[in-house]
């Protein structure tokens, strides 16, 4: 591989103008001779002097008068393929004169769907709700670097009093104090509590079953009324996690929780430790990445196990994530006491475990829209329960009811 051309040439690569092109290329793109036209690009097409796109800017800023409203100014020629590849593209717009009109410029990036701020004029649909008053001017913002990037910090006031009592509650269930709890033991399977969980890298399942401060920061008001923008709909709280030291491999959540519609939740850390001990990778606008099904149409493991398959098996999973992932800028999240980050489903994400006595202690809460359902209600009888109007259960304790303590 050479190296990769700067972030503002990815951003000005357009697959079907530079296949337009270079039509040539699409033999060889059956043939398997190239793997993709970004690698073609990346490997060969720039150093050749090859454009990334078929823009024409003569034809395109005289046809869209938009464009000098969006971009606040008059627009010069090198305004044209920027603007195609960040608005115009979505809206349906020409590249050029003769070029094919795409059946929806405005799709979805995934066939398996995924909510309105995935379609590809998300942006253009912020700005329409902002322009209506359905939404402040800094939900706006933080739902633009949400569609854009996969991972937003939540921006709305936190309060400090339930994140307190939620990391104390944290650390008593780690010592023991709540017997019935389950944790994430080596094979998977949950396990009660013991001695040597302190130091392993461990999980506590579900804790928003816990009565009290964990459900209280997960389900409070600040973070439903954001997810409820996100959803447009009514918000269920589906599975939990606490931990102090849990590492995570390069992965997407989407990989490891089953939904009824793949792609239809969100998670969201909220941190409990602050400094570097707590920090976390990310690689932004890599939910837009290409799909990675464990097998066929089965976007998480669970599934696949479901309809009898499983291929790749989970390291060789892993290799493949890595290799996607190779030419793309990871950004390291250093971990603020309080901090609640917002990630998309198909965002790739990862943690290492820090070294004991160091803890990365947070809790992890993942939420979809009241339509869609988790996929552990399809192999048990589930109860759904509701703190304050919104509606939480749980696949490790199906059956526990929390006000009965």
């Amino acid at each position: 591989m050479t190296t990769p051309p700067p972030h503002d040439t990815a951003d000005l690569f357009d697959e079907a103008g530079y296949l337009r092109l270079y039509p040539g290329l699409i033999d060889a793109l059956i043939t398997g001779a190239i793997a993709s036209p970004w690698a073609h690009y990346l490997t060969h097409g720039r150093a050749e002097g090859r454009r990334p796109n078929d823009v024409d800017p003569e034809f395109y800023l005289s046809a869209y008068a938009a464009i000098e409203l969006d971009l606040g100014r008059p627009p010069a020629a090198k305004d044209a393929a920027r603007h195609y590849m960040g608005l115009g593209r979505a809206r349906g717009y020409l590249p050029n004169a003769t070029a094919g009109r795409a059946l929806n410029g405005a799709a979805q990036y995934s066939p398996f769907g995924g909510f309105w701020t995935d379609q590809a004029n998300a942006l253009d649909l912020i700005q329409a709700r902002l322009d209506l008053k359905r939404m402040t001017a800094r939900d706006a913002a933080m739902l633009r670097a949400f569609a854009l990037e996969g991972i937003v910090e939540l921006n709305r006031p936190a309060s400090q009093t339930r994140a307190e009592a939620a990391a104390l509650m944290v650390e008593q269930a780690f010592s023991g104090m709540f017997p019935d709890l389950l944790f994430h033991g080596p094979d998977h399977a949950p396990v009660p509590w013991h001695p040597e969980l302190v130091g392993e890298e461990t999980a506590l399942l579900d804790p928003h079953m816990m009565p009290g401060a964990i459900r209280d920061l997960l389900l409070d008001q600040s973070v439903i009324d954001v997810l409820a923008l996100i959803f447009d709909a009514p918000v269920h709280l589906t599975a939990s996690r606490a931990s102090l030291r849990w590492p995570v491999p390069p992965d997407r959540d989407a990989a490891w929780f089953a939904h009824s519609l793949p792609l239809q939740f969100v998670a969201i850390t909220f941190s409990l430790e602050a400094g570097a001990a707590g920090s976390e990778t990310v690689w932004p606008a890599s939910h837009r990445l290409p799909d990675l099904p464990w097998s066929g149409t089965c976007v998480s493991l669970s599934e696949a196990r479901r309809m009898g398959t499983e291929n790749p098996g989970i390291r060789q999973r892993v290799d493949i994530v890595r290799s996607l992932l190779h030419d793309h800028e990871p950004r390291l999240i250093a971990a603020t006491f309080g901090s609640r980050m917002i990630r998309h489903a198909n965002l790739f994400h990862a943690a290492e475990a820090p070294v004991a006595p160091m803890h990365r202690r947070a809790v992890t809460a993942w939420y979809c829209p009241s339509y869609v359902v988790p996929g552990y209600v399809e192999t048990a009888s589930v109860q759904t329960h509701w703190h304050e109007g919104v509606a939480f259960s749980s696949g490790v304790y199906p059956s526990h009811d929390p006000a009965s303590e």
